[in-house]
């Protein structure tokens, strides 16, 4: 029976977990309502195969790319003067001579500077006069408060209490003498009359000695801190307005220095020992400046290097498909052109992590990496130009063959392979010699299965997995025949599939209907849904010839696994008795966020985690599949419901049912699986 029957594949593993990849593809005939088709190749076409011999060899990757000389470490001498416009070059040291600590290098044109100090000047001026006088005026307004407090406060306080002395006097007076009346009064002597006036006199003189106590109380409790209140606001509005005037007599006064700070900056003097190489350079418009009198330089941009002669280097710009291979430490062939092609050793010391500044229309990244030249570097100079050649890989005896012969097939990697014609093989059809134009040579084509671990430009180093060996033809242009291509991997496919699924386990098998059935449910979902369309001859068997003219037809969709033991763990996990349900469930769910997050990162082009209806429609046949995760039918498939789906198909493949998840459980977009037959 086919569930009893183990697949061996790099390992030990179920059956349902590697051939997903190809009854998905079957199960599109189901979706889509495509009829069964005959073999694809052309009966009438002359093939002219062109072919290379899988050969051992050394193999070498190399970069090579163009750079300049320059010092590894450099003395940058910079303009350091502050304008809008840039400064003028009066004068500067010639390129190539020595300089000495402190010697002049670049004088800068200071007669705008000049004009500025001359005007900043007066501005100075003007301030220092304001501040002044804004001075002037808090002394002022201090003085006014001190004479009040120490002069007319004092003053009439002093009033007003001799006033309260001649009162009480008054008073003291107008007392005795309305007594003297009151008793002259009892005896007659004084009239009535004279005795009012008397006592009025008195009642008199003391309510002014009253008005004058409160008059004393008011000065000294209400008066003079009404005044001081006046004095000290006038006082304290004058002091801010002082310090208003410093602020702005000392910006004023900074701004001067730093004028004459610019002007100093104009001279400039070597920091060190060092021969003068100048900053000539070209920018992204193809603009050339060069370090001259006349020339107009600006804030921070360097004039001139000093640099250290005894260590050199190359920089070099490499693009950035290349950049991902460079890595420090690296061996390097550094030829100069300009030393009749001499050649330097060095290695790579350093990559910067961000890209050189470009021209808006350069389209390729470019990032500059520095190169070390090792041991003699007599007769390299700072400036020359020079060719590198950063060797990325070299490993000797390994098997290889030419790029142009891989052929990448849902991210399945297949080579077509000569082999001498065999009429019992049902794999040869006919001999294709003969179509060849090789009347002499009777000789077939297969599909092989490769994968390889290094590449150049021209060669690939095959795995030892792969099923080529030394000495192997390989077709070298297998994509000038895509029908007789795709039939070819089809079958390769249809035959791993038949070894699998069929009873006897061959791979020119055939499968019935209870063989579809087991498979299916295996699969976790319906893969072959018509089986009468698929067995075009009617025997109730699907012979391989059928599956492969199946597979052909449908292979637009055919969905890599990733090995077959990653993918049944999570089923064999989920039927250990030790497991609880919550811990079968996260499992599942971990296994399904990995799948759907491939799958969204190959198909989700704005990264929303959801694949709309344009999405859906660029992914081409797969987006038909994709849609069945689409539960409420909105037109639109989230990662959440691509996860959900995905997870049904897990619990039903482990369970033995037959689910119908998404295709999530089918990694659109996934890791191809390693090695293969």
């Amino acid at each position: 029976m086919l569930s009893e029957k183990p697949l061996r594949l790099r390992g030990n593993s179920t059956v349902f977990t590697l051939f997903a990849i190809i009854v998905v593809g079957m199960s599109t005939l189901g979706w889509y309502g495509y009829n069964l088709v005959q073999d694809t190749i052309d009966p009438e076409i002359v093939y002219n195969f062109q072919f290379s011999e899988a050969e051992v060899g050394l193999f070498k990757h190399t970069i090579n790319e163009s750079g300049d000389i320059e010092a590894a470490e450099n003395e940058e001498v910079k303009c350091e003067v502050r304008s809008a416009g840039g400064v003028e070059i009066i004068s500067v040291v010639d390129e190539g001579e020595v300089v000495k600590k402190g010697d002049l290098l670049v004088e800068l044109d200071t007669s705008t500077l000049e004009d500025q100090k001359q005007a900043q000047q007066i501005l100075v001026n003007r301030a220092l006069s304001t501040k002044t006088s804004a001075d002037a005026a808090v002394r002022q307004a201090e003085i006014t408060k001190q004479e009040y407090l120490e002069g007319t406060f004092v003053q009439n306080e002093a009033t007003i209490e001799a006033n309260i002395l001649i009162a009480k006097q008054n008073l003291a007076a107008y007392q005795d003498k309305a007594s003297f009346s009151e008793r002259l009064a009892a005896k007659g002597f004084v009239t009535q009359q004279q005795l009012a006036s008397d006592r009025f006199a008195v009642k008199r003189t003391e309510l002014e000695l009253a008005l004058t106590e409160t008059e004393l109380k008011t000065l000294r409790e209400i008066t003079r801190e009404k005044m001081l209140v006046g004095y000290d606001a006038d006082i304290e509005t004058r002091r801010a307005a002082l310090e208003a005037e410093n602020k702005n007599y000392d910006e004023e006064l900074k701004k001067l220095e730093e004028i004459n700070d610019m002007i100093s900056k104009c001279t400039i003097f070597a920091p060190q020992d060092g021969t003068v190489v100048h900053a000539n350079y070209g920018d992204e418009r193809g603009q050339q400046f060069t370090v001259e009198p006349g020339a107009s330089v600006r804030e921070r941009q360097t004039i001139i290097y000093l640099p250290d002669l005894e260590r050199l280097q190359v920089k070099t710009p490499i693009a950035e498909g290349k950049i991902a291979s460079v890595r420090e430490g690296l061996p390097v062939k550094i030829r100069v052109g300009a030393l009749e092609d001499r050649v330097f050793t060095g290695k790579v010391i350093s990559i910067n992590r961000y890209a050189e500044r470009q021209h808006w229309s350069q389209k390729v990244k470019r990032f500059a990496t520095f190169i070390e030249i090792e041991g003699d570097s007599e007769g390299a100079r700072v400036g020359l130009s020079a060719d590198v050649e950063i060797t990325v890989n070299q490993q000797p005896d390994r098997l290889q063959i030419p790029v142009q012969c891989l052929h990448e097939d849902s991210d399945q990697r297949y080579v077509l392979v000569r082999v001498p014609y065999d009429a019992n093989n049902f794999l040869h059809s006919e001999d294709l010699g003969k179509r060849h134009g090789d009347e002499e040579s009777a000789f077939s084509i297969e599909a092989r299965m490769i994968e390889y671990e290094a590449s150049n430009d021209k060669m690939l180093v095959l795995q030892d997995a792969s099923q080529i060996k030394r000495g192997d033809q390989v077709v070298q242009n297998p994509r000038e025949y895509p029908d007789f291509l795709r039939n070819l991997v089809s079958n390769h496919r249809a035959r791993i599939a038949m070894e699998s699924f069929s009873p006897a386990g061959e791979q020119n098998g055939e499968l019935t209907q209870d063989d579809v059935e087991k498979m299916n449910k295996l699969l976790g979902y319906e893969g072959i849904s018509n089986f009468s369309s698929v067995d075009q001859d009617g025997n109730e068997t699907i012979s391989t010839t059928e599956l492969t003219a199946f597979i052909t037809k449908t292979q637009d969709i055919l969905i890599p696994l990733e090995d077959t033991e990653e993918i049944t763990s999570t089923a064999d996990q989920a039927a250990q008795p030790e497991q609880s349900e919550e811990e079968k469930d996260a499992a599942y769910a971990k296994q399904a966020e990995e799948r759907v997050t491939e799958t969204m990162a190959k198909f989700d082009k704005n990264s929303d985690d959801t694949l709309d209806a344009e999405e859906l429609t660029a992914a081409g046949p797969v987006g038909g599949f994709l849609k069945r995760a689409d539960k409420n039918n909105d037109g639109k498939v989230t990662k959440k419901e691509m996860v959900a789906g995905t997870v049904e198909m897990l619990k039903a493949a482990a369970t033995g049912g037959a689910g119908g998840g998404p295709p999530g459980g089918g990694r659109p977009g996934g890791q191809p699986a390693k090695g293969g037959r």
